[in-house]
């Protein structure tokens, strides 16, 4: 049986190791920050360097409290509501922000990115297939 999927964006990603990258804008307020993020579709959240909260003048840890499990240990966070662009596919997100700065990796995990899309993977041509979930 054969499904039919329809997207709007094409991503072409840049091969590397450290997984499959792609440029976000978060936005809250005035305030705008680019990054770069990888996807992690087993990731419950999207979680943010500390560092690019201040940036959008947010008071990290008046967030929502969190603690994440990660191969590294935990990670203590903070959600807040912020505008989240991906490949011009805009939507309003709960995202994380580590309470400590440094991450070493942004993440776009399900809560907040993934389920507010439709996802095509041809990783053998470094491409995502994104179109926005309604």
């Amino acid at each position: 049986m054969a499904f039919e999927l329809t997207y709007t964006e094409v991503v072409s990603y840049p091969e590397k190791d450290g997984g499959i990258l792609l440029y976000v804008v978060l936005s809250c307020g005035e305030f705008r920050a680019t990054a770069e993020a990888v996807v992690d579709s087993g990731g419950a959240v999207c979680l943010f360097s500390r560092e690019l909260g201040v940036a959008l003048g947010l008071d990290v840890e008046a967030g929502i409290p969190e603690r994440l499990s990660s191969l590294g240990g935990p990670i203590d966070c903070f959600g807040h509501e912020v505008t989240l662009e991906t490949a011009g596919l805009t939507f309003q997100s709960i995202v994380y922000f580590a309470k400590y700065p440094n991450l070493l990796r942004n993440i776009l995990g399900r809560q907040g990115w993934l389920r507010n899309l439709k996802l095509g993977l041809v990783d053998y041509e470094n491409k995502l297939y994104l179109g926005k979930y309604e």
